[in-house]
């Protein structure tokens, strides 16, 4: 009884530490007022926009969560032109590389039930996008 008492205690005291830490850490600085002239200067500058994607990826073969009836199919997509495409899969990893129109297809096996499918493209200048495939294999008939 004495250790379940000593137990609940000790539980507490750390608990208690924990969310004094977490208090401590949520704490910001007060916020400094800006003059008048300061504030219509923020107002008027204009937001930044993030920059657009530098690479583009596209799957069109085969559609995301398809049930597949083949062990074998082809992944096809169009991305960067002569971009290096990597396709991951459970059995293993290709490299391609697209056509000078961007267009990439590549044969890969299914195994067994779920496969999850990474399509990633580079560009020469090391620029990235990717995009997964959730793909299931069964010879049932449906």
């Amino acid at each position: 009884m004495l250790a379940i008492i000593i137990g609940f205690g000790l539980g507490l005291v750390i608990t208690f530490g924990i969310w004094q830490a977490n208090k401590a850490l949520k704490q910001v600085a007060p916020k400094q007022a800006l003059p008048p002239s300061q504030v219509q200067e923020k107002e008027k500058a204009p937001s930044p926009t993030p920059p657009p994607p530098q690479i583009s990826l596209t799957i069109t073969s085969p559609e995301d969560n398809s049930i597949i009836n083949k062990e074998k199919i082809d992944i096809s997509g169009k991305t960067s032109s002569k971009a290096t495409v990597v396709i991951t899969y459970e059995e293993g990893e290709k490299i391609i590389e697209a056509d000078e129109n961007g267009n990439f297809t590549s044969e890969i096996t299914l195994v067994g039930g779920a496969n999850e499918i990474t399509v990633s493209a580079y560009d020469e200048k090391g620029n990235e996008a990717s995009k997964t495939l959730n793909l299931v294999y069964s010879t049932a008939e449906i």
